[in-house]
């Protein structure tokens, strides 16, 4: 370099500066415009964009709250749908389901009505529950609805008690319920007896029975109880036997260990769960007349308004009121057998001379009409035109089980059976419960 003149350098280096400025200033292709974008060095994972779940509209709808309404007294679904506002063409479209939604005709007070509301106002569907392992469920598509019946999964557990008549438990029921027995059970077991103790004359100091039934759990918690599979009961020394057996037509019927069924032709007592409060006495003295006159029946003390029922299967020759009797019926049973209820506070609905009933029928309801001083049932038993005493009278035996189903029923009802007459020689009749599972359903 030092061989060059020295004012060529410096014409280089000019020349050099000029055409570094002019190539800087000239426009870059099609007048793009050229951005300074920074560059990362990071090597970190590049996150993708997050895409928004898929929603099933199924699931969002059960997803959503559910109102519950409790159903008043007299309460139809179209004083409800009205009472919260929805519309009435979503109830007449519900209606028009048909058939699978004809429940809901006979909604029931106490019991509450499951509805799925927009917040818009829109119906989107309706549950309810028939009983403790059936809900109806209605579902809105569109404008119209569907129905399906839920069937909840429930599991049968066996489960027995027994008790024993005492000083603190003088009845039935009240020693039913120091056992820990519902009243359902109570009842159920005073019908299957019905025929042969009297519950309201009959109870002794002493008397036992046990009971072997049918509990219901869904999910672990108890919905209610089935039938009584077995039960004993002791009464003034004797013992009276019943097992449950299913004939060849369907027909769950009671019947002793020999095969004879329990339901006789005449209950023993027309009132359940009340005590007497005057026997068949040919010589009492009449509390309103202060004098001596026949008592030709029993009297029956419940409260007023207590369900007074048919003894028998019969038809009905007098329903009417008099001075003495009050309003009063009398049911002709065959040829044989006549039976008279008076005092009642009124006549059962569809009960009038004429009328055919069924035993355990109600035909009217206790009261205090004609001679009486109190509330009370009147209750006459006749035998061919007299009178007769209903506690002592012999009634017609049952018919024995078909031969046909015989050999079945032995078969069948034998476990059963074993099992009751183990609870009862092992126990005692002490109050011991035990639960064993069986098949649920």
């Amino acid at each position: 370099m030092t061989s060059y003149p020295r004012t060529h350098l410096k014409a280089a280096i000019v020349l050099a500066v000029f055409l570094t400025v002019i190539i800087t200033a000239l426009p870059t292709k099609e007048g793009a415009k050229t951005a300074r974008v920074p560059v990362s060095l990071s090597i970190d994972p590049v996150t993708e964009p997050t895409s928004l779940p898929y929603e099933d509209p199924v699931t969002k709808l059960e997803a959503m709250q559910w109102t519950s309404v409790m159903i008043r007294s007299g309460d139809n679904l179209s004083i409800i749908f009205s009472r919260l506002g929805l519309k009435a063409s979503d109830l007449q479209a519900i209606v028009n389901v048909g058939i699978d939604v004809s429940v809901l005709k006979r909604i029931v007070a106490g019991k509450t009505l499951g509805l799925q509301i927009s917040n818009e106002g829109e119906l989107l569907g309706l549950r309810y529950e028939i009983n403790a392992l059936e809900r109806l469920q209605v579902t809105r598509t569109g404008n119209t609805f569907s129905a399906y019946l839920d069937i909840l999964e429930s599991e049968v557990i066996t489960a027995f008690q027994t008790a024993r008549i005492s000083t603190d438990s003088p009845s039935l029921y009240h020693a039913g319920k120091k056992a820990g027995l519902s009243d359902n059970i109570i009842m159920k077991l005073s019908y299957i007896f019905q025929w042969d103790i009297s519950f309201a004359l009959d109870m002794r100091k002493g008397d036992q029975f046990a009971v072997i039934y049918e509990e219901i759990y869904v999910e672990g918690e108890k919905v209610k109880e089935g039938d009584i599979l077995a039960a004993q009961f002791q009464n003034m020394g004797k013992a009276y036997s019943a097992v449950l057996f299913q004939d060849d037509n369907g027909l769950k019927s009671y019947y002793t260990p020999e095969g004879r069924r329990l339901r006789k032709t005449f209950l023993r007592d027309p009132v359940h769960f009340s005590h007497v409060s005057s026997n068949f006495n040919l010589r009492r003295l009449h509390p309103i007349h202060k004098r001596v006159m026949p008592h030709r029946g029993i009297d029956y003390a419940a409260k007023k308004g207590t369900p007074v029922v048919a003894a028998g299967d019969g038809k009905v020759t007098l329903a009417r009121q008099n001075n003495a009797s009050g309003k009063y019926v009398v049911i002709q049973h065959g040829r044989q057998y006549t039976t008279k209820y008076l005092h009642l506070s009124s006549f059962a609905r569809a009960v009038g001379p004429g009328k055919s009933v069924r035993q355990g029928q109600t035909i009217g309801y206790v009261g205090s009409t004609g001679w009486a001083t109190a509330p009370h049932l009147h209750f006459e038993f006749l035998v061919d035109g007299i009178h007769r005493n209903p506690r002592t009278v012999k009634l017609p035996n049952a018919n024995p089980i078909l031969a046909s189903n015989m050999k079945r029923f032995k078969t069948s009802t034998a476990p059963m059976l074993m099992q009751l007459s183990s609870i009862v020689g092992n126990t005692g009749f002490a109050r011991i419960p035990l639960k064993i599972p069986r098949t649920g359903s």
